[in-house]
């Protein structure tokens, strides 16, 4: 179970988890751990559903991440935490496998839809109030020299919340698209820019899986996640047609136009409909429109690009107003926060007691 000589070190320094008073709640711990030489990663910014976020890509297309999961009242349990992930695994196996750190909860599957034919486990692990998550994504075939059992075993968790310490660069952003119209784009694929569905009179369209085509409209990259986020708060609200320093989704936190608020996952006011949730994960991140909002029941529907087929997906969302994991063959994804316009003059939906 020893990783080889070669691999590479990795370590998360922790966090201090504050309320709205700034006072400390939870301390999160630091972690290290090894992966393969030839892989890549990123470490995304903490959010209150998940702290040192890390992604590794392997060359032959294999995904592992790790986050830290509090466990905080009114938040999501372990068992929450396991009931979500196994509702995006319809067809997967649980059981255990022992850690150096402890014993492991395991779910696995190897057909599950959107995989072709790839294989997917999820580790959690317990320790006190904090649950490490490890996930990973397998291609068929994939020879990546590691398995997930294989660097979880190299965990280890580190006092303190000092400052991250990394040995993997941050990839550089993606070049912002062109400021230029694209008037003959010529079809990508079956379906390609067939409207799926639609919220308050703007269509979702679908891209026919293409991430990128080169093909730059009016409002964005046809037709990506970012296209119709800003298309939407464009139409509905007259906000630009470009955000300026927009290049992934992800950066749509730090950059959108004047006025629009961004609200940490967790905060308040809730989201509501029409509000853009940023989500972190993969290389560039994820943008969604939320459609509507079920507190009571917790849930939150949502309309994107680029990723559901049918334009339309649901996530978890727990009493304290954080919006759970969502996964994908491509890795997990956790919620930054969500985009609010003062425009937008909905109630916010009432949470549960």
């Amino acid at each position: 179970m020893a990783p080889a000589p070669a691999w590479r070190g990795f370590t998360y320094g922790g966090a201090a988890v504050r309320d709205a008073a700034g006072r400390v709640t939870t301390r999160i711990p630091g972690y290290s751990l090894a992966y393969p030489p030839r892989w890549s990663g990123r470490l995304w910014p903490d959010t209150l559903a998940g702290y040192g976020q890390l992604d590794l890509r392997s060359p032959a297309g294999s995904v592992l991440d790790v986050m830290l999961i509090p466990l905080r009242p009114r938040g999501p349990a372990l068992t929450d935490v396991i009931t979500h992930d196994r509702a995006s695994l319809p067809y997967a196996t649980q059981d255990s496998v022992a850690l150096p750190l402890g014993t492991a909860v395991r779910l696995s599957s190897s057909a599950t839809p959107g995989t072709a034919g790839g294989s997917i486990q999820i580790l959690y692990l317990r320790r006190q109030t904090v649950v490490y998550r490890l996930f990973s994504s397998r291609p068929v075939g994939a020879l990546d020299g590691a398995s997930l059992v294989q660097v979880a075993a190299t965990l280890r968790v580190l006092p303190g919340s000092g400052p991250f310490r990394t040995t993997i660069p941050a990839p550089p952003a993606p070049p912002q698209p062109p400021m230029e119209l694209c008037c003959h784009c010529p079809a990508w694929g079956a379906g390609w820019g067939t409207a799926l569905t639609s919220l308050d009179g703007v269509p979702v369209y679908w891209n026919a899986g293409d991430g990128d085509n080169g093909c730059v409209g009016t409002y964005g990259i046809l037709y990506q996640c970012v296209e119709l986020a800003q298309r939407y708060f464009a139409v509905r609200w007259g906000y630009p047609a470009m955000w300026s320093g927009v290049g992934a989704a992800a950066d749509m936190r730090a950059n959108h136009p004047d006025g629009i608020q961004f609200i940490p996952n967790g905060g308040s006011p809730g989201p509501q409909e029409g509000d853009a949730l940023v989500f972190y994960g993969g290389g560039f991140g994820h943008v969604a429109v939320v459609k509507a909002v079920d507190s009571y029941n917790g849930r939150i529907d949502i309309v994107e690009e680029n990723w559901s087929p049918t334009g339309e997906a649901a996530l978890s969302l727990y009493a304290d107003n954080t919006i759970g994991i969502r996964n994908s063959v491509y890795g997990s994804y956790t919620v930054a926060g969500w985009l609010h316009s003062p425009k937008n003059m909905l109630a916010a939906p009432a949470t549960r007691a």
